[in-house]
C-alpha cells in the first residue's frame, strides 16, 4: 500500500512550485475539495440567486441588474470564499500530517471557525469597498494586503482587526509578489469558468430559463474556488517563511 503524501507547508515556494503544489494537490483530491466546495456553494448561491434573486423560475435575463451582479459577489466574498479557504486550510494540514483528508472533516473544521473568520472578511470587505469608492487604486492596494485574513484567523488564531494588522504584517514587503500569485491563479481558473459558462449561458439563453445560466455559475464557483483558496494558503506560508528567515 502507498503511503500517504506528506506536504511540507513552511518552507519558501517559487511561482512555479505554489501553482504546481496547488494544481497537484487540487487534482490529486480532486473528490474531496469539490465535495468541500459543493457543499458550501450549492445551498448559498440557491438560496441567495436562485431563491433571493428568483433565478430557478426566472426566465432568461440578457442583462443582469445591480443586485444581479453585486449580491452573488459580495456573498462569495463574504460567505463562500472564507469557508472554502477554512476547510481547505484543515485539508492541506491533513495532508501535511500524513493523513488523508475528508472533506466531512474539512468542512466542520470551517463551520467552527466561520463567525471570527466572518467578522475579520467582513472588516477587510469595509475597507477595501471604501478604497474602491474613493479612488479604486487604493481597494485594489487593500486587497493584497488584507488578502491573508482567512489564514490569519484559521492558523494563527488571530481575531478582528488583530486578524487585519496580521495580513498587512505577513503582506509586507511582498505586495507586487502577492498581487502577481493571486492574479496568475485567478487566469488560471478563468479558461475552465470561460468553457463552462459561456455554453451554459448560450443554452439558458436559447431554453429561456435563467436556472442553467445560474447552473453554470454554480459549477464554476465550485471548480475554482478551492483552486485559489491552495494557492492562498500556500502563498501565506511561503511569505511568513520568507519572512522569518
Amino acid at each position: 500500500m502507498n503511503e500517504p503524501e506528506r506536504l511540507e507547508l513552511a518552507r519558501p515556494r517559487e511561482l512555479g512550485d505554489l501553482l504546481g503544489d496547488a494544481i497537484n494537490i487540487y487534482f490529486r483530491h480532486f473528490p474531496t475539495v469539490f465535495a468541500i466546495a459543493a457543499a458550501i456553494v450549492v445551498p448559498v448561491q440557491l438560496i441567495v440567486a436562485g431563491i433571493g434573486l428568483e433565478e430557478i423560475t426566472a426566465s432568461y435575463r440578457e442583462d443582469d441588474t445591480t443586485a444581479e451582479l453585486l449580491l452573488p459577489t459580495i456573498v462569495s466574498f463574504l460567505v463562500v470564499a472564507p469557508l472554502i479557504a477554512a476547510a481547505t486550510i484543515h485539508v492541506l494540514q491533513q495532508i501535511a500530517a500524513g493523513e488523508r483528508p475528508r472533506a466531512g472533516r474539512a468542512i466542520q473544521a470551517g463551520l467552527d471557525v466561520f463567525t471570527p473568520v466572518f467578522l475579520a472578511v467582513l472588516l477587510a470587505g469595509a475597507g477595501i469597498a471604501l478604497g474602491l469608492i474613493l479612488l479604486i487604486v487604493p481597494g485594489i492596494y487593500l486587497a493584497v494586503r488584507l488578502f491573508f485574513v482567512p489564514q490569519s484567523v484559521v492558523l494563527d488564531g488571530q481575531r478582528g482587526t488583530e486578524a487585519l494588522r496580521h495580513s498587512w504584517e505577513t503582506s509586507r514587503g511582498f505586495w507586487w509578489r502577492t498581487f502577481l500569485v493571486i492574479l496568475l491563479a485567478n487566469l488560471i481558473a478563468f479558461l475552465p469558468s470561460f468553457l463552462i459558462v459561456s455554453p451554459l449561458d448560450s443554452l439558458a439563453e436559447s431554453a429561456d430559463r435563467q436556472a442553467i445560466s445560474l447552473a453554470g455559475m454554480i459549477l464554476t464557483e465550485t471548480l475554482t474556488a478551492p483552486f485559489v483558496a491552495l494557492v492562498s494558503t500556500l502563498l501565506f506560508f511561503d511569505l511568513k517563511t520568507r519572512r522569518e528567515r
